[in-house]
């Protein structure tokens, strides 16, 4: 079965994507979604992973080693409080990289 996009992160989050019809997979905490997550990659099935800010900041390691591969493209999702000011910063750095040039966050 060839999974084009799949979500990982904890049972509010799944809940609500396997009801918009995107599978998805139940993790308790950050070892077992950096386990899963590499599975996947390793499994070649899937292009897209949709994981949680919170949790894309507790991987942000993890995710530079990632990154390194074409696939799978990762969608960061914000919480319910909106999105969080480490995670802002973090998307200033990557633009103004790709950019050339520093960019001012205010």
């Amino acid at each position: 079965m060839m999974m084009s996009i799949v979500a990982v992160g904890d049972e509010f989050l799944i809940t609500g994507f396997r009801l918009a019809g995107v599978p998805g997979v139940v993790v308790n905490d950050e070892a077992e979604a950096r386990e899963r997550i590499d599975e996947i990659i390793k499994e070649k099935k899937c292009k897209v992973v949709m994981i949680s800010e919170d949790m894309a900041i507790r991987l942000k390691g993890d995710r530079e080693k990632w990154r390194k591969n074409v696939y799978p493209l990762f969608v960061i999702v914000p919480g319910l409080e909106g999105p969080r000011l480490e995670r802002i910063r973090e998307l200033y750095s990557l633009v103004s990289q790709a950019v050339g040039v520093k960019l001012k966050l205010e």
